[in-house]
């Protein structure tokens, strides 16, 4: 099939003179247009007299049939369909890192510039600054023989990417002239080379067709551990440089409040979250989005809904703009020294005040009793009241600048006293107030925070390069990935995680064929990083809202449904994207790689969906997600029994000559003991423990030390976030040591319970938290410890 589109786009050619055709019917994101005769499969056509941007997907003599990249709202029969006589293509050279594109690569900060907070549609903004001047180094001299691929010099992108300005694919040939050492625009030519057909010129951009693959030399076996620093992830179900895998979890994990949450309006009133969505559901406009199950509502209010918010350390006024209800299959109690008491669910953030007097977003199911809320106090909430009603006694500013370390001056301090798992079935609540994300409420003030995102791959992987695509994620979700983004730390370089990050940002309310334009997007700039030699990691949230796009667009065309309505061809549809994904010899010689993580959003968590099936056909990496681990609080909630990875053997090389030659040995036991302890506790919960033998008891303690102290980890910890694969071996192999040393012991007639009331045994639990400078010591003395311990043991009997 990807043949036939090279083929196809191959023939794509400029008309001769303009041809312009005109709209016969519309059907939301399909336009279907006459006189366009001479018109290619996948070519570009400006569509309508605002010259919205679409594809070619249908041709019948001259009638096309097109799926517009934009809002087709106003179009009528009769507009103009203009051929353009390109593809839809990305623009590649210096200035994609740092960059944040909508679907078809349009800079959204140069919109915002140009046409303000909204992309209007039709806007035309070039993707690369082309008035920018860029210092230029050349690789190459007059004389040199160059072809397709090779380097001829570098470009200081960001101060830890260097861009590296190839040769682009079609030539080759002798350097007739190329610039000296300078600064120089992305159109200035910067060298010339004489081929066997005539000269041509070479600048630092280039154009490339998204739905074509970029030449390469060769595939090659994937060998190279692509580290993560998540220890389930990096031991138990590793994921190989250049390779794919796949993170399914269901849509709404459920990050809001329970119904009876008071929130604090404008004015000072206090009504229940719950009567606020009844009261206003009906003011406003249902939002019909695939991200949302059957049960969820999401409107989008006529006239916003003046609340209190947080702001840069400030209770001010927000507007919120849309209302939302959910279910969630449980809950966090969280109440608090002052009496505060507030209902969330698990994933949802409250404010921490730090012993440094920082403010920090904390998950309700990481907080710990001892934790510092932060709660506004009265006469804060006051202030901000009397300016919102316009009382001129109240001029005093009402919150100071996180820079200020005063905020008990303005907020106070309630520490947590407990934190309670409540599993049962409820309805919940939320509001989206763009900007802060934030609303006071509770049923005293406090501040809840309404969205929650995780980038524990995107910060901790050992990529050179993230390509981050957001596929018809929710818009609030979106931005707090924009918002977050620029924030992170590198922990590689110190720097901002962007300086090596390239973000497409397609939002589920914006036109469903731009999801496709997105992921093909992200894959082609993906592929021209490798092609310099970088390992580029691209991931894809979610691949679910691209397939139902594709259903979408495949119900507007009336073609013969599949599986639950998708596309007959969504598998290959699906291949053809993680296809391109691998670790390649490139044209230049060197090598290069794209690892692919693709998000899966089964609705419901039905993994037995479609989309997921497929995907699981493709990938080599599943990490399943799953709701009761969820609601136990482990973290990451990867399922070790339904999760697998297919790259152990490609990977043993690397852990055996980089780590140890027993990793893939001890992988292999310690998941035979988890495996154990499953089916054990289906014993336990008919007959209980005590029928057990001592050494099934025994198997339970020692499965839940690796159970609970090796993959669980806390992304918000300073030490326990990232663990070197050094460190997760040691913890690894000292654990399962404790297994087998027990073992013994208990077949000596060692009880279970003095095995288990050994001090040795909360220092296993607090390996994880050991720093990373003093782990190596610390972990031998543990296991010394450890021995000794079982070997009192020995002469005692």
């Amino acid at each position: 099939m990807e043949e036939d589109v090279e083929k196809r786009i191959e023939r794509i050619s400029k008309p001769k003179k303009e041809q312009v055709g005109e709209i016969n019917r519309i059907a939301g994101p399909v336009v279907e247009a006459g006189n366009l005769k001479g018109a290619e499969m996948y070519e570009v056509v400006e569509v309508g007299e605002a010259g919205l941007i679409g594809e070619i997907i249908g041709l019948e003599r001259d009638v096309a049939t097109i799926q517009v990249y934009e809002e087709t709202g106003g179009l009528k029969p009769g507009e103009p369909v203009k051929r353009t006589g390109d593809p839809l293509s990305a623009e590649l050279g210096p200035g994609l890192i740092q960059q944040i594109y909508d679907g078809i690569q349009r800079p959204l900060e140069a919109i915002k510039s140009e046409a303000g907070d909204f992309i209007l549609r039709g806007v035309d903004v070039p993707p690369l600054d082309e008035e920018k001047h860029w210092k230029f180094i050349p690789d190459v001299k007059e004389g040199d023989e160059v072809s397709a691929g090779d380097i001829i010099g570098t470009v200081p992108e960001t101060k830890v990417v260097e861009h590296k300005v190839m040769v682009p694919h079609g030539i080759s040939g002798k350097i007739e002239e190329i610039v000296n050492e300078g600064e120089y625009t992305i159109t200035d030519t910067i060298a010339r080379v004489k081929t066997s057909t005539g000269e041509e010129e070479i600048k630092m951009k280039q154009r490339w067709p998204v739905r074509i693959r970029r030449p390469i030399g060769r595939k090659k076996a994937p060998g190279e551990l692509l580290i993560t620093g998540q220890r389930v992830l990096d031991t138990f179900f590793p994921l190989a440089k250049g390779g794919t895998a796949a993170i399914p979890g269901g849509f709404g994990t459920g990050k809001c409040i329970t119904g009876d949450t008071p929130v604090i309006l404008a004015d000072g009133t206090k009504k229940a979250i719950e009567e606020i969505f009844e009261e206003y559901k009906d003011q406003g406009i249902k939002r019909i989005d695939s991200n949302l199950d059957d049960h969820e509502e999401l409107i989008e209010l006529n006239d916003p809904l003046d609340i209190l918010s947080m702001d840069d350390g400030k209770i001010i006024k927000k507007h919120a703009t849309c209302i939302y209800k959910g279910k969630t299959d449980s809950t966090v109690v969280v109440t608090t020294d002052s009496g505060r008491e507030v209902e969330v669910t698990p994933v949802h953030k409250l404010f921490v005040l730090t012993s440094d007097q920082q403010i920090k977003e904390q998950p309700a199911g990481k907080l710990q009793s001892g934790d510092t809320l932060l709660a506004p106090r009265e006469d804060t909430l006051k202030n901000a009241i009397n300016k919102t009603k316009g009382d001129e006694q109240s001029e005093e500013r009402v919150g100071i600048s996180r820079d200020e370390h005063n905020h008990l001056d303005h907020f106070l301090p309630d520490p947590v006293t407990s934190v309670e798992l409540k599993d049962e079935t409820k309805d919940v609540y939320d509001l989206t107030v763009p900007g802060t994300h934030n609303f006071v409420g509770g049923n005293a003030p406090m501040i809840l925070h309404n969205t929650v995102i995780q980038h524990q791959l995107a910060k901790w992987s050992d990529a050179d390069i993230v390509v981050y695509v957001g596929c018809g994620e929710r818009g609030n979700e979106m931005t707090e990935v924009l918002r977050d983004f620029p924030e992170l730390e590198d922990p590689r370089t110190g720097e901002p995680l962007m300086k090596r990050t390239v973000l497409i940002a397609n939002t589920s309310n914006m036109p469903v064929a731009a999801r496709e334009a997105s992921v093909y997007s992200g894959i082609t700039l993906a592929e021209y990083y490798r092609d310099m030699g970088y390992n580029v990691a691209l991931m894809a949230d979610s691949t679910s809202r691209w397939a139902e796009a594709l259903r979408e667009i495949s119900g507007r065309l009336e073609e013969m449904p599949g599986e639950e309505g998708y596309p007959a061809y969504l598998a290959s549809s699906l291949a053809s994207f993680y296809e391109r994904a691998g670790i390649c010899e490139l044209l230049n010689g060197e090598d290069g790689s794209i690892s692919v993580i693709g998000a899966v959003s089964p609705s419901g968590g039905d993994f037995s969906e479609p989309v997921t099936q497929n995907t699981l056909r493709i990938v080599q990496v599943f990490w399943a997600l799953d709701v009761e681990l969820r609601n136990k609080r482990h973290f990451p909630a990867v399922n070790w029994l339904r999760s697998y990875s297919l790259y152990l053997d490609s990977v043993k090389g690397w852990w055996n000559e980089n780590i140890n030659e027993k990793w893939h040995e001890l992988r292999r036991e310690s998941m035979r003991l988890l495996e154990k302890e499953s089916e054990l506790q289906e014993i336990v919960q008919l007959v209980g423990p005590d029928a057990l033998p001592k050494s099934d008891r025994f198997a339970l303690q020692a499965a839940r030390v690796i159970r609970e102290d090796f993959l669980q980890q806390n992304a918000f910890h300073d030490v326990d976030t990232y663990c070197d694969p050094e460190k997760q071996f040691r913890m690894i192999e000292i654990m399962m040591e404790f297994y087998e040393r027990g073992m013994d012991a208990v077949e000596k007639g060692v009880s279970v319970d003095d095995i288990v009331a050994m001090d040795v045994v909360e220092d296993l639990s607090r390996m994880s938290n050991v720093p990373s400078d003093k782990w190596e010591e610390r972990f031998d003395h543990i296991e010394m410890k450890m021995n000794e311990g079982f070997e009192s043991f020995m002469e005692d009997d």
